[in-house]
């Protein structure tokens, strides 16, 4: 593969980039999501920094957020409530706790707001340097009005999208790119989000 040109600016950012002090991830209850999750903890443990997991309820409603599914199947809804809210923050610390292991740097946080909203207003506030998603498959819908290859290929810090055919098959945005040093990646094994695929 011969080298790219980049710009000026990007080598800039590509030198300051520093080391990783957060890694957030998208929890999904997936194939991909259990890869993404590997990936996630074995990535703060390599920078012994804090990993942040963000689940979001579903909602069947685009814009509204206060009837959310209450089943894997996404069939029986309910009203947003402070039990439920509870009850869901529970259930999913309960479902991850054996996979962290001993890892005890880890932040859950049960969102019920709109996806992008609450993954950028998080990162502009230094929760995490690099976002890491499960990829289930191109055109996944992400947050209920974009793509995830749209939301990542807008993001302005580093996503790492994990799948959607191999744990060990990446795609990056061009921020992530920039990162790429500290991403523990192997050589050959991601590629760039391709933007035709982005609405």
């Amino acid at each position: 593969m011969a080298p790219r040109v980049i710009s000026i600016s990007r080598y800039k950012r590509r030198k300051a980039a520093g080391n990783v002090k957060g890694v957030g991830l998208c929890a999904l209850f997936s194939r991909q999501g259990d890869w993404a999750f590997d990936y996630a903890l074995a990535l703060a443990r390599a920078h012994q920094c804090r990993l942040n997991i963000f689940y979001f309820l579903q909602s069947p409603y685009k814009l509204r957020r206060d009837v959310v599914f209450v089943d894997a199947t996404r069939t029986q809804t309910a009203p947003v409530t402070p039990e439920l809210i509870a009850q869901k923050d529970k259930e999913l610390r309960e479902q991850l706790d054996d996979r962290l292991g001993d890892y005890t740097d880890v932040g859950f946080r049960l969102c019920e707001g709109a996806d992008e909203w609450e993954l950028r207003k998080c990162f502009r506030r230094g929760e995490y340097d690099v976002l890491v998603i499960g990829y289930e498959k191109t055109g996944a819908s992400f947050g209920g009005t974009n793509t995830v290859e749209g939301f990542a290929w807008s993001f302005k810090g580093p996503v790492v999208m994990v799948g959607p055919d191999a744990p060990d098959s990446f795609h990056l945005n061009q921020a992530a790119e920039d990162w790429l040093e500290h991403l523990m990646i192997p050589a050959g094994h991601w590629q760039l989000i391709d933007p035709s695929t982005v609405p």
